[in-house]
């Protein structure tokens, strides 16, 4: 078995293929507790749980896709349409109607889409927006009286904190909820994602059970807040699954609600993270920083004299370590912003301006 095929996406029931800023203002507040009921600091933490999960259930939808795909086993070398029917998770984010789910989920062209309510009320889904890269993708119904969820700070997030995620498992089983742990932060998830081999190394791991079907569903903590996305499992191992940070998704949806899509700064290169491991590993005389390993031909770290085997130590001043890897710093710019990289070279100490380029992409 190839090493991607460890991962898969838990969205969509047709096809498994394997992979696994700004925010938005959010004034929403929990449901009142009714009076004489215990605060939060005087509840249990089963009580704490059943509130957090009550609190944000109303405001996850099941996302079906249905539609037609041409079928290569008519005979004759022709070919008869296929029905077929995808399905997922994805949560409200505003009473307009503005749901957030996974671009895997609502990626298949051609389908229709349709958002079931948590009472079961269903309505066709426009899809308005989406981020490939980070699997993100906004979804439009028209529909009154929605409740949308409380967007956390995954920026908070401590391993070991309680989380809860929640789905349409396996297509069928709306709203199911499993407990468990943030396992890891700022993991790096390097397998295939819808066939362009992209590299995340900022996703969160939990232990918290999913399962087919709960792509785009809400990981929440125990306020009931939105802290990830639970987007993709590690098949090779006992309860590996990972989400996109809620701080990567209120930026992307600024952005395409702003303008329409999501611009990304980009500096053309391959890196490697460097902890203990990769020092040891790789006889570096440092522990943290960004190892180049590939630098893209007429791009923007080229030009400005960037080598492989160099290592990037600071982006304008800000060191790179695990908590703060090269790709989660840069994206705190915008495209043709300049910044200046502390750069070591052959035990020599280099600084070298460098002006962000504009990330397209891959067909």
């Amino acid at each position: 078995m190839s090493k991607f095929k460890k991962f898969s996406i838990i969205g969509a029931s047709l096809a498994i293929f394997f992979i696994a800023g700004s925010a938005i203002s959010q004034n929403i507040k929990f449901n009142p507790i009714k009076p004489g009921a215990k605060s939060s600091a005087q509840m249990t933490d089963e009580q704490q749980a059943v509130l957090a999960v009550r609190t944000a259930k109303a405001s996850v939808v099941s996302i079906v896709g249905r539609g037609s795909k041409n079928s290569p086993q008519s005979g004759f070398g022709l070919t008869s349409p296929l029905l077929e029917e995808v399905s997922g998770t994805g949560f409200v984010i505003d009473k307009d109607g503005l749901i957030v789910t996974n671009n895997h989920v609502v990626s298949e062209k051609g389908f229709e889409y349709f958002v079931i309510l948590a009472d079961g009320e269903s309505f066709k889904a426009e899809v308005t927006g989406n981020d490939p890269i980070d699997d993100i993708a906004l979804l439009k119904i028209d529909a009154p009286g929605l409740s949308p969820v409380r967007l956390g700070d995954s920026d908070a997030l401590e391993t070991g904190q309680s989380v809860f995620a929640i789905g349409n498992s396996l297509g069928k089983y709306q709203n199911s909820v499993t407990r468990g742990v943030i396992s890891g932060l700022g993991r790096s998830v390097d397998e295939n994602l819808a066939g362009r081999n992209l590299v995340q190394h900022n996703w969160i791991q939990t232990d918290a059970a999913i399962s087919l079907g709960n792509s785009g569903g809400p990981l929440i903590n125990l306020a009931g807040e939105v802290v990830g996305m639970n987007t993709l499992m590690d098949v090779g191992g006992s309860a590996l699954g990972f989400a996109v940070p809620i701080n990567v998704i209120k930026d992307a949806v600024h952005q395409l609600k702003t303008f329409g899509k999501v611009s990304r700064p980009f500096m053309g290169i391959q890196f490697l993270p460097i902890d203990a491991r990769v020092q040891l590993e790789r006889g570096l005389p440092v522990k943290d920083g960004a190892l180049i390993v590939f630098v893209a031909k007429g791009g923007a770290a080229e030009q400005a004299g960037i080598l492989a085997g160099d290592i990037i130590i600071s982006v304008d001043g800000k060191v790179l370590n695990q908590q703060n890897p090269l790709n989660v710093v840069i994206q705190k710019y915008q495209a043709g912003n300049q910044v200046i990289l502390k750069v070591l070279r052959g035990g020599q100490n280099l600084e070298l301006p460098l002006v962000l380029g504009q990330f397209q992409v891959p067909n």
